[in-house]
């Protein structure tokens, strides 16, 4: 199974460096400005129904759940409403020209790969009190250690424990979604050691996920 190894993120503020680096004469408040009026429209603009096209990524909505008959209206008990987002035709050219070398892991650790939110079976979300599936390679943790677990790390830091497991195996983790988790994005860690080693080894998800 591969998988990228060290990936690292670039924020918003380090792309406007960036960009002010290679001699841009837009200071870095007026870049910022005019990006906040323009994530602003967008989001007016999925707030008015439209879908989104643009060179870097398309978002458009779609409906999940089940719907009764013909005469059944969209509830949001019942049903979800999701954005999808999918990259634009600049962005996909990219991974026609990205460089791979092939890397030996310095040392074992947990490897989530995919997700699975089973209320809205995607791969996006988390639905708090639901149940997520989680597939990968050196998953199985010790519950009863309270370092060891999958731990659910919102966008300012706090981190929640999973402390219910319905398949605990290196191939595959089954839980309960914690309830107290409230409306954000959230990364998911899987911290466990390994036989033989007094270590902690962690793992992180590298898809955010969003509780709505």
């Amino acid at each position: 199974m591969a998988v990228v190894q060290n990936q690292k993120t670039k924020t918003l503020d380090e792309l406007i460096d960036r960009m002010i680096g290679r001699g841009s004469t837009v200071t870095k408040a007026e870049a910022l400005a005019v990006l906040e009026e323009y994530q602003a429209s967008v989001q007016e603009a999925l707030e008015e129904g439209y879908s989104i096209s643009t060179p870097l990524l398309r978002i458009s909505p779609s409906i999940q759940g089940v719907f009764t008959d013909p005469q059944d209206n969209f509830d949001r008990s019942r049903h979800i409403l999701r954005l999808n987002v999918t990259s634009g035709s600049r962005i996909s050219q990219i991974s026609n020209v990205l460089k791979v070398e092939k890397v030996t892991a310095k040392a074992p650790q947990p490897t989530p790969v995919d997700f699975t939110d089973v209320v809205t079976t995607s791969n996006e979300t988390l639905s708090p009190g639901g149940v997520g599936v989680l597939t990968g390679s050196r998953l199985k943790v010790n519950q009863e250690d309270t370092q060891q677990g999958i731990f659910i790390i919102g966008a300012d830091g706090t981190e929640t424990r999973v402390t219910t497991y319905i398949r605990n195996m290196p191939s595959n983790l089954i839980f309960m979604i914690p309830d107290t988790l409230t409306a954000g994005i959230y990364q998911i860690d899987i911290r466990t050691i390994f036989q033989k080693s007094k270590t902690i080894r962690s793992g992180t998800l590298s898809t955010d996920l969003t509780v709505q």
